[in-house]
Formats: structure tokens, C-alpha cells, sequence
């Protein structure tokens, strides 16, 4: 295994032990410090990052063999209050085999202190689910909700929704079966693999009132990235066209989508540069990004549903 730790952009050969609820990367590196209390550290090996379990906000799994793990330099709580600012964080990375890292990966995320419910899941679609029949095939597993993103946990598998990516969450109504009630919420998110086209949803299904703590949760996630900022009517339109495809913006077709919209040139232009700068347009590649995607699709819904 390797690892590059905060402060030292150098890729180490080493390994990673997780012992007393701390994780320790040590390399095979003379140390003038030999510390016996930790059964694992032989004399030859460097402890060269120390990180407690409790402090871990985020595991992010970039690529099959690169995984980021994101921690607080503060012992701070991880579930952050709706509308409080986020934690600075630091990150140290590993590279090793897929196997290896889906097992750091699931391991890791088990232990984050972060909320945790016990669910019945399914993802599909989100234009699926309004189609959805009542025979639902449903796995077993975990939810935990910390400050930077949620994970559905199943017995084989692991999915990370970061903050950032979720679009929408609702809750459903409720059931009930052999005596006991149960409630749900759809999470809707954007669908990385599919450069962010496509809308998924994990309908996630919890026994009495947990579910209004889950709900509650996963919406203090989404709301801490949703957009701060109030854009105007004519903003609002402008994203909306873009992204149906309805306007055009680049720089040979600028006066013509301006006058589409009604608007001077230049007016049109003040706009997008406010967009820009905001973060939700690409000006150099004409096109919304990430952020600007999941403001459009958040528009459709409240236009839909006539908010």
C-alpha cells in the first residue's frame, strides 16, 4: 500500500493499522522514536500520520485503486447543524488494490461517527419512481448521513451520494405491516457515472418515527450546498434553456439568443458572467456545470409542483 499524508505531497510504501479506534501509516523508515505501546510499530518503522476514527468526515473512493480519507484536525462533531459553515478539513490518500481498498473503504465508513439508521433500499431511476409497483425488490442494510456526504451500506454493496450531488428529498407516505408502521423518503441525486445527465433515486424505507429523523438529516445535508444566493426571474430562465438545450450560448450565437429571451447583448452577457461567478456555468465551455445542473433540475420540481 502507499500513502501521501497532509503537508507532504510524497507517495510513501507502507501500510495502514487501525488500532484503539486510530488509524497510523507507517513506513519502513529508521525513526528516532520507538514507540512501544503500539504492539504493531517495530523497531525500523516511521509513524508518519495518526488519524482518530472519530474525526473522519468523508472516505472517497476517486478512482478502483485511489481512496481519500478526510478528517478534522479538531475533534469536532460530524453532524453538522443545518446552516453552519463547513469544517476545514485534511486529507490523506491511499493507493493499493481494488480489493483492498473496498475493504479500508467499508471498514472506515462502518466506523465514521455519523447518524445511522437501519433501512430497507432500492435505487433506480427517478423518473422510475413515480411508476414504481408496489412489489418492490428491497435490500437490507445501513444509512449514515455525516457533514460531507451519505452512504447506503448493503450486505455487498457501498454507495457514496456526496452533499453536493443531491437534488431533492421527500418523504413518503406511510405503511403499515404485521402491526409495525413503517415510513419512507426518496433521495434524489445526480448520476456521476453518467456525467451528471441522469437523476437517481434511493427509496429508503425505515420502521415508526426514525424516518423523521432521517428525513431531517438528509435534508440538513442537502440544504448545506444547496445555492446561497437568490438569482432573478431572468437568471432562472436563462439556466433553465441551457439546460433543455434551448439556448445557445456561445459567442457567435450570443445576439440571437439574447433577443430570444428579450434581452440586449450585453445584457444577456452581465448574466452569464454573474452565473459564472457563482459557479454554476462553464463560459469557457458554454455549458452548466455540476452545480448549475442541480439548480435547473431543483427548478423543474418547483415548477412542476407549482412552488
Amino acid at each position: 500500500m502507499q500513502f501521501s499524508v497532509p503537508g507532504d505531497d510524497t507517495w510513501r510504501e507502507g501500510k495502514l493499522v487501525l488500532e484503539n479506534e486510530s488509524l497510523y501509516f507507517c513506513s519502513k523508515e529508521e525513526s528516532k522514536h520507538f514507540f512501544t505501546r503500539f504492539l504493531f510499530f517495530r523497531k525500523g518503522e516511521k509513524i508518519h500520520n495518526i488519524v482518530p476514527v472519530d474525526r473522519i468526515r468523508d472516505v472517497i473512493r476517486e478512482k478502483s485503486d485511489r481512496l481519500t480519507i478526510k478528517y478534522s484536525s479538531t475533534a469536532q462533531s460530524p453532524a453538522r447543524e443545518q446552516g453552519s459553515p463547513l469544517e476545514q478539513l485534511l486529507s490523506t490518500h491511499l493507493s493499493a488494490a481494488e480489493h483492498v481498498l473496498n475493504e479500508v473503504e467499508r471498514e472506515l465508513v462502518l466506523r465514521m461517527d455519523a447518524y445511522k439508521f437501519a433501512i430497507y433500499f432500492t435505487t433506480m431511476k427517478a423518473a422510475d419512481l413515480l411508476s414504481m409497483e408496489k412489489d418492490l425488490e428491497l435490500e437490507k442494510g445501513l444509512l449514515k448521513i455525516a457533514s460531507e456526504a451519505l452512504w447506503i451500506i448493503g450486505r455487498e454493496s457501498l454507495k457514496r451520494i456526496a452533499g453536493e450531488d443531491i437534488v431533492h428529498v421527500e418523504q413518503k407516505k406511510r405503511s403499515a405491516a404485521q402491526d409495525t408502521e413503517y415510513g419512507a423518503i426518496s433521495i434524489e441525486y445526480l448520476d456521476e457515472g453518467s456525467a451528471y445527465t441522469n437523476v437517481l433515486s434511493t427509496l429508503a424505507i425505515a420502521k415508526g418515527n426514525t424516518i423523521e429523523v432521517l428525513l431531517r438529516a438528509a435534508l440538513g445535508l442537502m440544504n448545506a450546498y444547496k445555492l446561497k444566493e437568490k438569482l432573478s426571474e431572468m437568471e432562472n430562465r436563462i439556466l433553465t434553456m441551457m439546460y433543455t438545450g434551448a439556448l445557445d450560448i456561445a459567442p457567435s450565437s450570443l445576439a440571437s439568443a439574447a433577443q430570444a429571451i428579450g434581452l440586449r447583448e450585453e445584457e444577456l452577457k452581465n448574466h452569464l458572467e454573474h452565473l459564472s461567478e457563482l459557479g454554476i456555468i462553464d463560459l469557457a465551455n458554454e455549458r452548466l456545470v455540476k452545480k448549475g445542473i442541480k439548480y435547473a433540475i431543483a427548478l423543474s420540481k418547483k415548477s412542476t409542483s407549482g412552488g
